[in-house]
């Protein structure tokens, strides 16, 4: 993806990649850090950063609208803070990974 999109802006280096990813993605950052390492090593790309940021869990209660998370998984088995439901909650963040910033000459 992201050589495509610096391509289709006629930049040939990519500098710097920020993913953003959901604390559920089951995203394991160390692998994405070494196979990001092996796929630009050896290329016009070599010298370029990977950024990874974390987005917290973020749960709507169904049953008050109480939003509510945390910053990981636990989030999940938190009861609503608002009417002390366990079940049912609603994941509006938390399982999304997102190429959102491309840095390139």
């Amino acid at each position: 993806m992201a050589e495509e999109e610096i391509a289709r802006r006629d930049c040939t280096r990519l500098l710097a990649a920020r993913v953003e990813y959901g604390a559920l993605a089951g995203l394991m950052p160390e692998a994405l850090h070494c196979c990001f390492e092996a796929i630009i090593r050896g290329t016009a790309h070599e010298q370029a950063r990977l950024e990874l940021v974390c987005l917290p869990v973020r749960l709507r209660c169904p049953f008050c609208g109480a939003i509510f998370g945390g910053d990981s998984q636990d989030a999940l088995a938190t009861p609503c803070p608002g009417c002390g439901e366990l079940f049912g909650h609603i994941v509006e963040q938390g399982k999304e990974m997102i190429l959102s910033r491309l840095e390139a000459l």
